[in-house]
């Protein structure tokens, strides 16, 4: 018999949940097929079989699991799996017959609570205790107007919790003439070499500070010391009405704005239907923050802990301003800012780092070059 364990996908989640199996409890599998879906706070991934066998599931679809966790076993042959016998102390399994005490009974019956809901609750001896809380935690009664936070917003809020607490972070913005930017990704767009916008622009324009200010990607070891990223990694945040994702551009200094174009087109699709695998959103050393939504003018995001920095960017804003000829004429702006761990990053890096964002963005011509080689 061989164990299917829960592998570790990140650093964020304690429990993942098991969205379902891909095998029929008994099915045969063959090693290195999928057999289930495990979702955690902002992807989903499937487990293999790591060998043939005929598969025994020992938690539901829709089940909470752990790291490390045995969720089922492959059992090499029929007569192996006919002499297995069911741990005493494997509560989870949906064989276990689920024993309530009269006080409990009374309220499943009033509240209609099903064998599923009871089983979620992972015993087999269910309290008058337990199925009050599992009432007030799911308002069946009706009277009660809850809200269970979903577990990948329960995340989010661990993660800005920790920034928080953890790092000094100091901000600081620039406003950015991007007339000319946005002329030259409506160009880039219109020659059919892929979608390209302020967005990717930035993504570009960030990735080739890198070798300039190599602290702003650093990750902090501990209070003497800091590990220096090889490559720029940028994260791009990403909502389409499903929850954040911040899926990572990897070597962005090393493709052209259309590749990056290409790569973030493909992560908000995955991010509308859900198809992120966890290498897509890790490994990130700095990150870029879209706030462009319509009117929004400055955005402050956290710092990510193990991040250094994060580039905020706001929507686009029409002003007027004088040509070189002293003639009023109409002209586009974003505020671009840079929030920083102030035990890497001073106040005079961070001004500088944003003058050169400011100096490529206004004349793109660089990033255009670095397309063309």
């Amino acid at each position: 018999m061989i164990d299917i364990n829960v592998p570790k996908l990140n650093n964020n989640d304690a429990n993942y949940v098991l969205v379902e199996w891909l095998v029929d409890d008994g099915g045969s599998v063959r090693r290195d097929d999928p057999i289930a879906v495990i979702e955690t706070s902002k992807a989903q991934e499937e487990i293999e079989s790591s060998a043939d066998g005929i598969l025994r599931r020992r938690i539901e679809s829709g089940a909470e699991c752990r790291p490390g966790e045995v969720i089922g076993h492959v059992f090499r042959s029929a007569e192996e799996l006919r002499g297995w016998v069911v741990p005493a102390h494997d509560n989870r399994q949906s064989t276990v017959e689920l024993v309530t005490t009269n006080g409990a009974r009374i309220l499943i019956d009033e509240h209609g609570i099903t064998d599923e809901q009871l089983r979620s609750l992972g015993k087999s001896l269910i309290r008058k205790a337990d199925i009050e809380a599992l009432i007030a935690r799911s308002a069946v009664t009706g009277q009660v107007h809850a809200y269970q936070v979903p577990q990948r917003q329960r995340t989010v809020a661990a993660v800005v919790s920790q920034s928080a607490r953890t790092i000094p972070a100091a901000a600081a913005y620039a406003k950015v003439d991007v007339e000319e930017a946005l002329t030259t990704g409506a160009r880039i767009s219109d020659s059919d070499a892929g979608f390209v916008s302020l967005p990717e622009l930035l993504v570009k324009a960030v990735a080739l500070q890198h070798a300039r200010f190599p602290l702003l990607f650093a990750t902090l070891i501990d209070e003497e010391s800091a590990r220096l990223a090889p490559v720029p990694n940028i994260g791009v945040t990403i909502d389409a009405g499903g929850g954040l994702f911040v899926p990572v551009v990897r070597d962005a200094a090393a493709l052209g704005v259309a590749q990056i174009g290409d790569l973030l087109m493909d992560y908000r699709v995955k991010a509308l239907h859900g198809g992120f695998r966890e290498q897509d959103l890790a490994d990130a050393n700095i990150m870029v923050a879209l706030h462009n939504g319509s009117g929004v003018v400055l955005a402050t995001p956290i710092v990510f802990p193990g991040q250094a920095c994060v580039v905020s960017l706001g929507d686009t804003q029409e002003q007027l301003a004088l040509d070189g000829c002293g003639q009023i004429i109409t002209r586009r702006y974003v505020y671009v800012g840079l929030i920083y761990d102030h035990r890497l990053v001073n106040g005079r890096d961070a001004m500088l780092f944003l003058q050169e964002l400011t100096r490529v963005l206004e004349a793109p011509a660089e990033l255009v070059d670095q397309e063309r080689c």
